[in-house]
C-alpha cells in the first residue's frame, strides 16, 4: 500500500509548476480545481515508488478533455491503466492533447469523474478497474 504521496501541478499556458510533498486531500483537490478549464496536468505519486503495484495517477487536459492514466509496476513490466468509454463505438475520433492524438473513447469530459478517481487513489493507493482498466 502507499507510504506517502507527492503531487505535481502544471499549467502549460502559464508555464507554471508546483509540487507538494505529503499533501492533504485539500491540496490535491485545489490543484485539480485550478486545472479545470485550463491546459495542464496533475500527477499524484506514491513515494518512495513501490517495487510492485500502483506508482502514480495522472490527468492531462486540453480543450476540456481529460486523459486519466495510472502507472503500475509488476515483477516484470510497467502497465498503464486508463479510462475507456465502452459505450462509444464506431469510427475512432482522435483528440489532441499536448500534440499527441488520443482515441476519444480514452478521454472524458466528466470533471467529477476525474476528482472521484483521484480521491480513490489518494484514499487507498489504487483505483478500481471499473474506473480505469
Amino acid at each position: 500500500m502507499k507510504d506517502e504521496f507527492e503531487v505535481d501541478f502544471y499549467l502549460y499556458t502559464r508555464n507554471s509548476f508546483s509540487r507538494v510533498r505529503a499533501p492533504k486531500w485539500n491540496d490535491v483537490e485545489e490543484f485539480l480545481m485550478k486545472l479545470r478549464g485550463n491546459t495542464g496536468g496533475v500527477r499524484l505519486r506514491i513515494v518512495p515508488e513501490p517495487d510492485i503495484g500502483p506508482m502514480n495517477l495522472a490527468v492531462s487536459t486540453d480543450d476540456g478533455f481529460y486523459l486519466l492514466t495510472l502507472l503500475e509496476c509488476s515483477e516484470s513490466d510497467l502497465t498503464v491503466r486508463s479510462y475507456w468509454d465502452k459505450s462509444k463505438s464506431g469510427m475512432e475520433k482522435k483528440i489532441q492533447i499536448y500534440g499527441d492524438y488520443w482515441p476519444e473513447r480514452q478521454l472524458t469530459k466528466d470533471f467529477d469523474l476525474v476528482v472521484r478517481v483521484f480521491k480513490e487513489f489518494f484514499d487507498i493507493g489504487n483505483v478500481s478497474t471499473k474506473l480505469l482498466n
